[in-house]
C-alpha cells in the first residue's frame, strides 16, 4: 500500500510539472548578468521616453539607474526580476489615459527602426508586460524634458546628467553613458536598420566591455568602438584620453587603400616628406614586421564610416594608433622593397603644401566642359553655364564639398522641376517612429534647357552635402555618374555630449530618394564604375576624370558618325528624288509624243501644207 502512495505522488508530481505553461517555464529560466543589464537598459530607456511621470523630468533618471542596478544585483531569475521591474514601475505612479494617444500606424509613418515587442516577452511575468502595454498606449505628450528638437525636426539630448565627476570604477556608474547612448540610437537615429550588426546584440557585446574599462582610456575607447557600430559617418567622437593618445600621430603624407594596399597618394608636409624619402605612390608593406593592411583591420573597430569607402577614407588618421615610437615601415617602390624608421608627427606640426586649385570651369575636350563644384559659388552658375550652354557634355566634379550649387545649376539643366529627395524625421510623440515630413525638388520650367548629356564625377570623398548635390543634378536628362563609391552618409547632424567632455554626434534626419531607396551606408551608385589604382596615382593620373572624357568622346563620335550617315542618307535621298522626278518627267514626255503620233492630220492641215508649196 505504502509504495502504490508513493507511486501515485511521483505520477502525480511528474504530470503536474509537464503541464507547467511554457512561460512561467521561462520565468524560472535563470537570468544572466548580461542578459539583466541588457533589459534593464531597454526597460530604463523605454520608461525615459515614454512613461508620462518620468518624461516631463518627475525624477533624476540616472540616480534612479543606479538604484535599480543596486536593488537587482542579487536577482537571478526572469520572474523575480519581472516582478521586481513591475512593482517598481507601480510606486512611480499611475499612468492616466491619454486620449490623444491613438497612434496606428499611418501611411505618412516610416517604421523601419520601431519594434516594442520586446515589451511583451514571454521572459517577462503577465504583470510586467500588461504594465509596459498600458505605459505604450499611453505615452507621454507634450514638450519633453529628455528631448531637445533641433532645428531641423532632428532629435538632441536635453537634460542630461554631465556627470562630471563620474566614477569609472564604480562598474555601475560606467553603464549609465552606455545605457543613455544606446537608447538615443534606440528611438532617434534613422538609420538604425541599416547597422550591420543588430543593435540588441551590439548592446549585449559591450556590456561586459564596459565593465571591464576599469582605466579612463579603456572606458573611451568602449565608447569610441560603442559609437562606430552606428555605421554612421557623422558619429565620431572626440575626447581628451583618446586624442591624447599616441592616435593623432601622422604621416606627412596622405595615404589612402588603393587596390587593396596601403599607398602614398598625396604630400602634405614636402620637407618632411623628403626628410623621410616620402613619394606619391609608395607603397607601405609592413608595419614593425606586421602588415600594414592587417594593421588597420586591426584598428577598425574604433574607425567610424557608412561604408568600407568611408572607413577606408580615414586610414590617415588611424594606421598608425597606439604606436608611440617611430615605426619600421617597409615601402615598395619601383619594384624594390626598403625599410625605414618613418617619423610621426602631431597633426599641428605638419607645414600643408600648397596646391594650385585649377580653374571653376574650363573646355577639356571637343565639346566637353568640365567643372569643379568645390569652387564654385552661386554667383559663378550664369557665367559658368552660359559659356557652357553649347557643349555637347558638362562634366561636375563632386568629389569635394560643393558650395550648395546644385539647386541653380539645375534650373539650368531641367525642363521643369523635379522631386529628389524626401525625408524622415523622429516623431517625438511616439520615440521609434519617424514621419516622412516633405519632400525636396530641384529644376523649374525652362524650354531652353541644357539639351546635352551631364556627368557626375564621385568618390569617397563624396559625402553628405556632396551626395544631395548628385542627388538634384542626376535628375537632368542624360545624366550619368562615373566613379567609386561615395561616403554615404547625408542628413542633418546631431551633435550632443554624452556626458562631460565626451561629444559626439549622429546623422538625425534620413534623407532618401523619391522612392524610399537609401543613400546613408550605400551611397550614389556610379553607372561608371572606376577605381583609382597605383600605376595611375605613380604618373599622376585622375583615372575617373579621364574616363568621363573617354565616355564623352566616345559619345560624341558616335554623334557624329549618326550625323554623317544622316547626312549622308539625306543627299541620297535628295539624289533618289532627284532621278525620281527626272524620271517622270522623261515618261511624261514619252507619254506626250505618244500621243502625238497618234492624232489624225485633217484636210485643214493638208491645206495648210499645200498652201506653203509643199506638194
Amino acid at each position: 500500500m505504502r509504495k502504490f502512495i508513493l507511486i501515485a505522488i511521483a505520477f502525480t508530481l511528474l504530470t503536474l510539472t509537464s503541464f507547467v505553461p511554457k512561460q512561467a517555464e521561462e520565468n524560472l529560466k535563470d537570468l544572466s548578468e548580461v542578459e539583466k543589464l541588457y533589459l534593464t537598459c531597454k526597460i530604463w530607456g523605454f520608461l525615459k521616453y515614454y512613461h508620462p511621470l518620468v518624461s516631463k523630468g518627475s525624477y533624476d533618471w540616472d540616480e534612479k539607474l543606479q538604484g535599480i542596478l543596486k536593488n537587482t544585483a542579487q536577482i537571478q531569475t526572469y520572474e523575480a526580476f519581472s516582478d521586481y521591474m513591475a512593482k517598481w514601475i507601480y510606486y512611480m505612479g499611475q499612468v492616466q489615459p491619454c486620449s490623444s494617444c491613438k497612434n496606428s500606424n499611418q501611411p505618412d509613418q516610416f517604421l523601419n527602426n520601431f519594434d516594442l515587442s520586446w515589451t511583451q516577452s514571454s521572459s517577462f511575468t503577465d504583470e510586467l508586460k500588461k504594465t509596459l502595454k498600458n505605459i505604450e498606449r499611453n505615452r507621454f505628450q507634450g514638450t519633453h524634458n529628455y528631448i531637445q528638437v533641433g532645428k531641423a525636426q532632428q532629435f538632441e539630448p536635453n537634460n542630461e546628467s554631465v556627470l562630471y565627476n563620474l566614477n569609472r570604477e564604480d562598474e555601475r556608474q560606467r553603464l549609465i553613458p552606455l545605457f543613455r547612448y544606446w537608447n538615443y540610437i534606440e528611438y532617434f537615429f534613422p538609420h538604425k536598420y541599416q547597422t550591420s550588426q543588430d543593435w540588441d546584440d551590439v548592446l549585449k557585446e559591450m556590456i561586459p566591455k564596459f565593465l571591464a574599462a576599469n582605466t579612463k582610456l579603456d572606458f573611451h575607447l568602449a565608447m569610441l568602438e560603442l559609437v562606430v557600430k552606428t555605421d554612421d559617418s557623422h558619429a565620431g567622437l572626440l575626447t581628451q584620453p583618446i586624442e591624447e593618445m599616441p592616435y593623432n600621430n601622422y604621416l606627412p603624407a596622405r595615404i589612402d587603400m588603393i587596390e587593396d594596399q596601403v599607398v602614398v597618394t598625396k604630400i602634405i608636409d614636402a620637407q618632411k616628406a623628403r626628410l623621410n624619402d616620402l613619394q606619391v605612390g609608395d607603397v607601405l608593406k609592413t608595419i614593425n614586421g606586421k602588415s600594414a593592411i592587417d594593421v588597420f583591420d586591426g584598428n577598425k573597430k574604433y574607425v567610424w564610416g557608412s561604408n568600407d569607402a568611408a572607413k577606408n577614407k580615414r586610414i590617415y588618421h588611424t594606421l598608425f594608433m597606439g604606436i608611440k615610437e617611430s615605426p619600421q615601415v617597409a615601402i615598395e617602390r619601383d619594384g624594390s622593397t626598403r625599410t625605414e624608421s618613418l617619423n610621426l608627427y602631431n597633426y599641428s606640426e605638419l607645414t600643408y603644401t600648397s596646391e594650385d586649385a585649377g580653374e571653376k570651369w574650363s573646355i577639356v575636350g571637343d565639346s566637353i566642359g568640365y567643372v569643379d563644384l568645390g569652387q564654385l559659388t552661386n554667383g559663378d552658375v550664369a557665367q559658368m553655364m552660359g559659356e557652357l550652354m553649347d557643349q555637347q557634355f558638362i562634366i561636375f566634379d563632386v568629389r569635394n564639398s560643393p558650395r550648395g550649387t546644385s539647386r541653380t545649376i539645375a534650373k539650368y539643366l531641367n525642363p521643369s522641376d523635379t522631386v529628389f529627395a524626401r525625408f524622415a524625421k523622429p516623431d517625438f510623440s511616439y520615440p521609434g517612429k519617424f514621419q516622412w515630413t516633405g519632400e525636396s525638388k530641384c529644376g523649374g520650367s525652362n524650354p531652353d534647357y541644357f539639351k546635352g548629356n551631364v556627368i557626375l564625377l564621385v568618390n569617397a570623398e563624396t559625402q553628405n552635402n556632396a551626395e544631395f548635390s548628385c542627388m538634384c543634378l542626376v535628375t537632368a536628362p542624360n545624366a550619368m555618374v562615373i566613379g567609386s563609391e561615395t561616403a554615404g552618409t547625408l542628413g542633418n547632424v546631431s551633435k550632443f555630449p554624452i556626458i562631460k567632455r565626451l561629444y559626439t554626434a549622429m546623422t538625425g534626419v534620413g534623407i532618401f530618394y523619391p522612392d524610399g531607396s537609401e543613400v546613408q551606408r550605400v551611397g550614389i551608385v556610379p553607372d561608371v564604375k572606376v577605381e583609382q589604382t597605383i600605376a595611375g596615382i605613380r604618373e599622376g593620373r585622375d583615372e575617373i576624370l579621364e574616363t568621363a572624357i573617354e565616355v564623352a568622346t566616345e559619345e560624341i563620335e558616335r554623334l557624329k558618325e549618326i550625323a554623317r550617315l544622316a547626312e549622308i542618307a539625306r543627299l541620297d535621298s535628295i539624289r533618289m528624288d532627284s532621278i525620281k522626278r527626272a524620271s517622270m518627267v522623261l515618261d511624261s514626255l514619252k507619254m506626250d509624243s505618244l500621243q502625238m503620233e497618234a492624232l489624225p492630220i485633217d484636210s485643214l492641215a493638208l491645206d495648210t501644207l499645200n498652201s506653203d508649196g509643199r506638194n
